[in-house]
């Protein structure tokens, strides 16, 4: 299954109503229909600056991580409805010693496809092979400088060396496992969006599959506080634009906002979003009132009537999203 054709065929359909229509007919017929985000430990090797572990306070807040017993609860009921298991949201899942475990839950449930976001900073290619032959389709690597002294500004405690090492351990197992994906996350700001236009001079021997380009958006109390998209709007040409023409060049997928949506104060497509995304942590499953141990996936959603809820937004005269900020990505 290739999520990212999804992902088209869905910018595609452009009525929120006919989406949320068939989100509620694959909900009936219990089918795949959501993402699953799983953070299985909530901790972090580094404090990159625009991510809320750059927080004194907000790092205390978060700890704990799943034992096998919750890990096999969480599967249990979200796993047979994804369409996609993303392993590592808001947190390092290298950190987190059971991943093969979650990997054989995955395939015991069928779960289509599998990623995992890392730093990279701890990634052993050993493992990843393991991870790769248990089921692993993608790895998101995140990088947020092409240039050693804007990563390791962003990404304090990282080390670019390893990054880049990593980098050509990836490319090396390709070559061994052609169907394996290699996405990377940049997150844009002020600071770091004119070494776009480098990217490909900088890691020409690497073999990307996905470029995702992310604008900076705030999550939390983080130590960067630039939010500004004035930037990057100044250079959306000579660095997205660039990058656009180049992985198309290269057969490369990219993922980026186009100009205008930069520009956006309210996206009511995001109302879809509140249906497909499940995140799970060990602070938090699925909502703050669920329980792992009494409630199952339905009859949750039944006791919350998730049903009516979505019909009448289907009929209501106005649509609106708890997540009117979100952006609309282009895939490419």
């Amino acid at each position: 299954m290739n999520v990212y054709k999804l992902l088209k065929a869905n910018r595609l359909i452009k009525s929120s109503r006919l989406k949320l229509a068939g989100i509620l007919f694959l909900h009936t017929l219990r089918k795949r229909y959501f993402c699953v985000f799983f953070d299985p430990v909530l901790a972090c090797n580094l404090q990159c600056q625009m991510c809320y572990f750059s927080d004194e306070e907000k790092r205390k807040q978060m700890h704990g991580k799943f034992s096998k017993e919750e890990l096999s609860l969480v599967a249990k009921e979200f796993f047979p409805y994804a369409l996609k298991l993303q392993i590592g949201c808001g947190a390092e899942p290298t950190l987190y010693s059971g991943i093969s475990d979650i990997l054989d839950l995955a395939k015991k449930y069928g779960v289509p496809y599998v990623s995992m976001t890392t730093n990279a900073n701890l990634l052993q290619k050993d493992d990843l092979r393991q991870y790769i032959l248990k089921g692993l389709n993608e790895i998101t690597i995140s990088l947020h400088g092409v240039y050693k002294q804007t990563y390791e500004f962003l990404m304090q405690k990282a080390s670019y060396e390893t990054f880049v090492s990593v980098l050509k351990d990836i490319t090396e197992l390709k070559k061994e496992f052609k169907d394996f994906k290699l996405r990377i996350n940049y997150t844009i700001n002020a600071d770091n969006v004119l070494e776009l236009a480098d990217f490909f001079e900088v890691f020409e021997d690497c073999d990307f599959d996905i470029l995702q380009l992310r604008p900076i958006q705030q999550i939390g109390n983080s130590k960067y506080d630039n939010f500004s998209h004035k930037k990057i709007i100044e250079n959306y040409e000579n660095t997205i634009g660039k990058l656009k023409t180049q992985c198309k060049q290269r057969g490369i997928t990219i993922i980026c906002p186009d100009k205008s949506d930069l520009t956006k104060q309210i996206n009511n497509e995001s109302i879809v979003f509140d249906y497909t995304y499940i995140y799970a942590s060990p602070k938090e499953v699925f909502a703050s009132d669920y329980d792992i141990h009494k409630d199952t996936y339905h009859s949750y959603c039944n006791k919350k009537k998730f049903a009516s809820n979505i019909l009448k937004r289907i009929f209501s005269k106005k649509l609106s999203s708890d997540l009117k900020t979100k952006l609309n990505y282009d895939i490419k």
